[in-house]
């Protein structure tokens, strides 16, 4: 991993500092993994590199004999690393982890990737199977804006919203408000997803939904970054009904959480934060597939799916590409009391 511990010791500001910082959290919750597992009877030995962000550095880890005889490889973490470790052959044919990074945009051909987080076309996927589910009926609004990623979201769910469905497939630009309103409608259930990351953008709509709220029935959907935007109007997001569809949820209020908590600092003599969790949860949910499945990562479907602390992993083959990737998203509902979890599986 892009630890770039000597960097960051130089220069606290470096522009790798935030990337390196995450790495070394996300390795200190996987300690806590490891322990567990030890402690469980499992022989467990790890090698820890640092590739520093350095292609030239990050080619010679791959030759060294740690890595050409490891058994299962975490990382690495950015783009360009990926993109190098396409089809990587080390003695073992060993399957390796993307803990940090999707294959959206680099479209990464490789068989023996492990991907945590799912493709974004997945979280289309997942929010029709929702709608389903629920026996939604009523307009499916898309709502786009100029990023690449976002019309992919928005064509893919032409393919994949089926003319059985009882949803009437919309398509809005998200720089033209009126625009979208012109989309609902005032009898029907009006479900909108706004497939686009641009916090102005996307307050502006949340905005202008709610302010004519009472004219309409409207479910309002959007991506994990929305948690993550600096100017937060919480009344806006109570007034558009907004789900959140996430791959990380932390119940604070759980007791396996609470107990890593206190676990974390004994270790480390700091607060968790979001990396040392999905570290944690990560290393669990990998190595003991690795184990059930004697090193495959084959019949899947036979593993009991993973509830852990920050995220819920069910491995599964992808669609479009080789490779394997998590399936499970995590719906969460805005309330006065915070966010909450909408069960429906």
């Amino acid at each position: 991993m892009p630890f770039c511990a000597k960097n960051i010791n130089q220069n606290a500001n470096h522009k790798n500092a935030d990337l390196g910082t995450a790495c070394r959290e996300y390795y200190q919750g996987l300690l806590i993994a490891a322990d567990s597992l030890k402690n469980a009877g499992n022989n467990i030995e790890i090698t820890v590199f640092d590739t520093e962000r350095d292609t030239v550095k990050f080619k010679k880890i791959l030759q060294n004999d740690a890595v050409l005889n490891a058994d299962l490889i975490i990382g690495p973490v950015v783009k360009e690393g990926q993109i190098m470790m396409q089809n990587y052959k080390n003695k073992k044919n060993a399957y390796h982890l993307s803990p940090l990074f999707t294959f959206t945009k680099t479209k990464i051909n490789d068989a023996k990737s492990i991907s945590a987080y799912p493709d974004l076309n997945y979280y289309a996927e997942y929010l029709v199977n929702y709608l389903n589910k629920i026996d939604a009926a009523g307009n499916l609004i898309v709502v786009y804006g100029k990023d690449g990623s976002d019309r992919m979201l928005s064509n893919y769910l032409k393919q994949i919203v089926k003319p059985e469905m009882d949803l009437n497939l919309k398509h809005a630009d998200i720089t033209k408000p009126n625009d979208v309103l012109l989309q609902f409608d005032r009898i029907k259930n009006n479900y909108v997803f706004l497939a686009c990351d641009d916090e102005s953008q996307i307050n502006s709509i949340l905005k202008t939904i709610a302010d004519t709220n009472n004219n309409f029935k409207e479910t309002t959907f959007g991506l994990r970054k929305i948690i993550d935007f600096k100017d937060l109007n919480f009344e806006d997001w109570e007034a558009t009904n907004l789900h959140i569809i996430t791959p990380i949820y932390i119940n604070y209020n759980d007791s396996l959480t609470k107990k890593f908590i206190t676990t974390y600092r004994n270790y480390h003599e700091t607060e968790p934060n979001e990396y040392a969790f999905v570290g944690y949860d990560q290393f669990i949910m990998t190595v003991s597939s690795y184990i059930q499945t004697k090193g495959t990562f084959s019949k899947l479907n036979e593993l009991k799916p993973f509830d852990l602390l920050a995220n819920k992993y069910l491995l599964k083959e992808k669609t479009a590409l080789p490779g394997i990737q998590n399936s499970f998203l995590h719906i969460l509902k805005y309330t006065p009391q915070g966010m909450k979890e909408v069960s429906w599986r």
